[in-house]
């Protein structure tokens, strides 16, 4: 069951399910707690929509990566999509609030989203996209 199921995921299909279900987690504590620190740091995105609406988009989009990486490969672009652009936006929030001044502590925080977009990019570009075949059908090895 285990190698089946990895022949299906594999590192791609693993990262986007595993950081997806991260991301739903994420998008409930937007919700159900109070996280002022987060609110002040994301200012120039609580402008647009409340913080909770926010977690329903983190909550949206950790379930298109939880799909989609339980896709075969190639179809799985909105995936990448939904893990890559919350931090992305997060980041950018961060950076802004703190360069504007009106979070001046949200720098610190800003290299961890950066750090999530980069790996989620380094794993969609090494794991080939498109060009993986999928190996459920073939009876692969466990991977290795």
């Amino acid at each position: 069951m285990r190698a089946a199921l990895w022949r299906h995921l594999q590192w791609r299909g693993l990262t986007l399910a595993g950081v997806g279900a991260c991301w739903i987690a994420y998008g409930i504590g937007l919700i159900v707690t109070a996280r002022p620190g987060v609110v002040a740091a994301t200012a120039p995105l609580i402008r647009i929509m409340c913080v909770e609406a926010w977690g329903g988009v983190w909550i949206a989009c950790g379930v298109a990566g939880v799909a989609c990486g339980l896709l075969r490969p190639g179809r799985d672009i909105a995936g990448f999509f939904g893990v890559f652009a919350p931090p992305a936006w997060w980041g950018l929030a961060f950076v802004a609030s703190a360069a504007t001044g009106q979070y001046g502590d949200a720098w610190a925080s800003a290299p961890l989203y950066a750090a999530l977009v980069l790996l989620v990019g380094v794993v969609a570009a090494l794991t080939g996209g498109r060009r993986r075949p999928c190996l459920c059908d073939e009876g692969a090895p466990d991977g290795h």
